[in-house]
């Protein structure tokens, strides 16, 4: 079936992929979407539900489809019955809003409550076939599932559910698709026969989201600045976009920083580089940048962790064609504007060389694990370090052999509204605790030293 175009202003982000999705459902397939940690896949999904979009891509055919979103979070019980149950709510919830057999609904109804409460098990399974029976065959529309959230659901419930879909696909083809997203490729998660065939409906329908293209990121950062009433410049738009590189989750912790830092007035006391120095510094070690950057780096297989980090190491040498592939599929390493393959952006390229120098297990210096939260020193575990510590350490860590100054502490460890009241003698204090934990000699200290009347600074072997 032939798509109708959308204008790109109409909608915010992913007009091809929201394209793609309806071109499959129209045609009468099942796909599924790949996408890593907060790429957006939910946003997606969301978007391919409401009304205005399906009207746009599908004209007057709109009606001949009924879509239901199903969020997998709001599973009560990871099981058969559970995973029942939360199809026929949300399947009721769409259908209470259309033009639907009042007949038809009220035995749909009848058949969820015996999912809920099933006089024996066997009635769990039997329910909800007759319950999709009745839909495929009575409703006069092509029901498609939009399954969100996916990844914990296809590996933890009994396979036999997954048989079940993949039967009553085969009896309605015409009535009944679904789209799955996932961060990973469904038969990368979990084998065996009942779960190959399930599979089989997507094989030939994957579609891996990328980070999102400049003009979408761009319409991204616009609203959020027109949310929080912010104006920024088209230089600050262009750092926006080379820290983040179009990831959504990364957009927003960027600008969120970008924001509060224009709407504190500090802007106004340093130049627009100085400014965008000490916002990469502040990036390096905020809490949410690692916070999404370490669920990226454990999307990836250690085969890919590896291949990144030796690409970092040596840009030049040639990746195994399955692991570029699957990077580039990823959106982890893209091509720059030489076309040469870089990571998406710096935040997650710092991130991943700071992994790179844990991996490489250098002997000498202070090493941060950020994932585990493990500290070593010259190869050797440090004592647990208590939060003020640790926030301390990432920030030093983070501008390594760069002098970090009272406020960048402040503001690292207790938070900007502290700026006025954390004096020097409680900043040396915590130096001095964390310095007893991470130098071998604290009185003549070798890695976290005094810059004196300007600041702290951690030192590379």
């Amino acid at each position: 079936m032939q798509i109708r175009t959308l204008n790109a202003t109409e909608i915010l982000t992913r007009g091809e992929d929201i394209a793609y999705i309806i071109e499959r459902v129209a045609d009468g397939e099942c796909c599924s979407i790949v996408g890593v940690s907060n790429m957006g896949k939910s946003v997606l999904l969301r978007s391919v539900c409401r009304p205005e979009v399906k009207q746009r891509y599908l004209g007057p055919q709109a009606d001949h489809y009924a879509f239901v979103y199903i969020d997998f979070n709001l599973m009560l019980e990871m099981t058969e019955q559970g995973f029942y149950e939360l199809v026929l709510r949300n399947l009721l919830a769409e259908l209470a809003g259309l033009e639907v057999d009042q007949g038809l609904l009220g035995r749909l109804n009848e058949l969820y409550r015996s999912v809920v409460n099933p006089t024996n098990p066997f009635m769990v399974p039997l329910s909800f076939n007759e319950g999709m029976t009745s839909v495929s065959e009575g409703l006069g529309r092509r029901v498609v599932l939009l399954f969100d959230e996916f990844d914990e659901t296809f590996q933890g419930i009994e396979g036999r559910v997954f048989l079940n879909l993949r039967a009553l696909r085969d009896k309605y083809r015409d009535a009944l698709c679904y789209v799955v997203a996932t961060e990973h490729r469904l038969r990368e998660s979990r084998r065996g026969p009942e779960i190959a065939e399930f599979c089989e409906l997507f094989a030939h329908n994957v579609r891996f989201l990328s980070t999102l293209k400049k003009d979408d990121a761009i319409r991204v950062i616009n609203e959020f600045a027109h949310q929080e009433e912010l104006d920024f410049s088209s230089q600050d738009i262009d750092f926006i976009l080379a820290q983040a590189g179009g990831h959504p989750g990364l957009l927003e912790v960027v600008c969120r920083l970008l924001g509060a830092t224009l709407s504190s007035g500090e802007a106004q006391l340093y130049s627009q580089d100085e400014r965008y120095r000490l916002l990469e510094e502040r990036l390096g070690s905020d809490l949410n940048v690692r916070t999404e950057c370490a669920k990226l780096w454990n999307d990836l297989t250690v085969e890919e962790q590896n291949a990144i980090v030796a690409f970092l190491s040596n840009p030049r040498s040639p990746l195994e064609p399955g692991i570029r592939r699957s990077l580039c599929d990823k959106s982890f390493l893209i091509e720059d504007k030489a076309g040469q393959l870089c990571p998406f952006g710096r935040l997650f390229e710092g991130f991943a060389h700071r992994q790179r120098l844990v991996k490489e297990g250098t002997p000498q210096g202070v090493r941060v694990d950020v994932d585990a939260g493990e500290v070593w020193v010259d190869g050797q575990t440090v004592p647990t370090l208590t939060e003020l510590e640790y926030r301390l350490l990432l920030l030093l860590y983070g501008n390594m052999d760069k002098i970090c100054d009272k406020y960048q502490v402040v503001e690292a460890v207790w938070g900007e509204e502290y700026i006025e009241e954390v004096d020097d003698a409680r900043i040396g204090k915590l130096v001095s605790r964390l310095r007893q934990k991470i130098d071998p000699e604290p009185s003549d200290p070798r890695y976290l030293v005094n810059v004196r009347g300007r600041g702290y600074k951690l030192v590379s072997s």
